[in-house]
């Protein structure tokens, strides 16, 4: 019996086994599910947001916020790579308006993984030393759940790095599963050439496209959105220095 990949030393090929990703060749049209038609697509604007509070729900928006254990992508480091860099030209050229753009600039400080969903609102991070992780964005990657997100996956680089993460799961009692980071809104159904042109750029770049990226530390979150738009952080625990062998 062949086992299954590891979901944070090979989220692709686990992803491939749970059959999670948008199946391109048994469709010709992209349709935004029901959870992304409620839960992302009002969020695409770019009007001023205020900060954390129950009383100016927008829709889309709920209360009380999500607390999460999330690990926070450098989205400058994906952006100077040249085939993350590639892609997004690529995209733009293809899909023109049919990605949210604006989110680039809205988001670019607030690109994440989640490590921990959907935690206790008294949670704390664990008070023990973490120690330094590194870590592989990869390429674009859609889901058969929330299809209108463009995702990057984002891989442990190494058993000791996947040890770390999977310790921080333990001590909150989170599931074990592929780590993914939100990166792209679509903004409506996709077909016809459009299809066909987002098809093949994620067929090209899932695999091409593999970023390093080292995080500073682990942040816990409180969010009101799915897009992390009005969210603030509670706590970061830095990812110290590793010691010894990462092997």
């Amino acid at each position: 019996m062949t086992a299954t990949p590891h979901p944070l030393l090979d989220p692709l090929a686990n992803l491939d086994v749970q059959g999670a990703q948008f199946d391109w060749d048994d469709n010709d049209i992209l349709r935004l599910d029901d959870h992304y038609r409620r839960r992302h697509l009002p969020l695409l604007h770019e009007a001023t947001r205020p900060p954390l509070a129950g009383d100016d729900l927008s829709p889309a928006e709920y209360w009380p916020p999500i607390r999460s254990a999330i690990i926070p992508v450098d989205d400058a480091a994906l952006r100077a790579d040249a085939d993350f860099a590639a892609f997004i030209d690529d995209l733009r050229g293809a899909l023109g308006p049919a990605i949210w753009w604006p989110g680039l600039r809205l988001r670019a400080d607030l690109v994440h993984t989640t490590l921990a969903p959907d935690l206790g609102p008294n949670t704390e991070l664990p008070d023990e030393p973490l120690t330094a992780v590194n870590l592989v964005v990869r390429g674009p990657w859609l889901g058969r759940f929330n299809t209108g997100r463009i995702y990057l996956p984002v891989q442990a680089a190494d058993a000791a790095s996947a040890r770390q993460l999977e310790a921080v799961r333990a001590w909150l009692t989170a599931e074990h599963r592929p780590l993914l980071a939100g990166y792209l809104q679509l903004t409506d159904d996709i077909h016809g050439e459009d299809y066909m042109a987002l098809r093949e750029l994620v067929r090209r770049y899932q695999a091409r496209i593999q970023v390093p990226v080292t995080p500073a530390d682990l942040w816990l979150m409180d969010t009101m959105d799915d897009l992390v738009l009005r969210s603030h952080v509670e706590q970061r625990m830095p990812f110290s220095s590793p010691s010894g062998d990462r092997t």
